[in-house]
């Protein structure tokens, strides 16, 4: 499948007080373009120096892990990304933070992760993050299920990053992939289908209602991307249109062939038969 979207709008907020260092998102902050098709927002749940610093090197480990395993011309593998979080979990290992001569507890890391591509969409979901496909007219399509309890962060070689993972193969134009750091006070299922629907709203608009619906979220991160259109494999629909090339010259080349042979076998009788005239009449034969 060939996807088109529009500009994808990026919300970082944080309340006063907060300044949101620990937190990233993919494409950073006025990056994103239409032409892109991997996002993520990754966010820890902790203050401390090395909470910034895990949050960090899981980002990288993502974003690298994803960037070097995926070919953009084939459809995305979830081996690829069970790979890249066993990477960010083997950096995770190598961090440790002392602090008042004891080992500091890294936060909860919560990821958000969403890839476009040629098999569909494939979405991820991390600790307290949220993933939705929202349909308008339809409803939700898919809701990532909360998997904070089995991302904890502990001491060293005790986390391991786990995720739920969905791939969409059925997207339509029109629909909305929303997703973000935290499910903290979102909005009712027809709360979000109101929104999200309302052709009066422009999408900026409707990103900023998703976030004031948060309820004691302190820091924000999300990114909502709208589908405006959805094409066939162009690879496929070609290959299908060279075939029927094929067999249509096939009958086209077929009678001339035929007829081309027809007339090189006249050409060969009549000069055999004047090869033998001349033959028979010089040696009177």
């Amino acid at each position: 499948m060939i996807f088109k979207i529009d500009t994808p709008l990026l919300n970082c907020s944080h309340t006063a007080g907060t300044g949101g260092k620990e937190d990233y998102v993919y494409p950073a902050p006025g990056g994103a373009g239409t032409g892109n098709r991997m996002f993520m927002v990754c966010d820890v749940k902790g203050r401390q120096e090395i909470d910034e610093v895990a949050c960090r090197a899981v980002y990288h480990a993502v974003c690298d892990a994803v960037s070097v395993g995926h070919d953009a011309a084939k459809s995305f593998s979830a081996s690829i990304y069970a790979d890249a979080l066993h990477s960010a979990s083997d950096v995770l290992d190598s961090i440790d933070g002392v602090e008042d001569m004891k080992r500091v507890r890294k936060g909860d890391v919560a990821i958000a992760f969403a890839l476009l591509h040629k098999g569909g969409c494939f979405l991820a979901t991390t600790g307290s993050a949220q993933v939705m496909l929202v349909r308008p007219g339809e409803g939700i399509i898919y809701r990532s299920r909360n998997v904070d309890e089995r991302a904890r962060l502990g001491e060293k070689q005790e986390h391991r990053l786990d995720a739920i993972i969905q791939n969409i193969t059925n997207l339509k134009a029109g629909d909305y992939i929303y997703i973000s750091n935290d499910k903290c006070g979102i909005m009712a299922d027809d709360e979000i289908m109101e929104v999200l629907a309302n052709d009066n709203l422009a999408d900026n608009e409707k990103l900023g209602r998703l976030r004031l619906a948060t309820v004691d979220g302190d820091v924000r991160r999300e990114y909502l991307i709208h589908i405006t259109d959805v094409q066939g494999d162009k690879e496929t629909s070609t290959g299908e249109l060279q075939e029927k090339r094929f067999k249509v010259g096939k009958v086209v080349r077929g009678p001339l062939v035929v007829a081309v042979v027809t007339a090189l076998l006249a050409l060969w009788f009549m000069l055999v038969f004047a090869i033998s005239s001349y033959i028979i009449d010089r040696f009177d034969l």
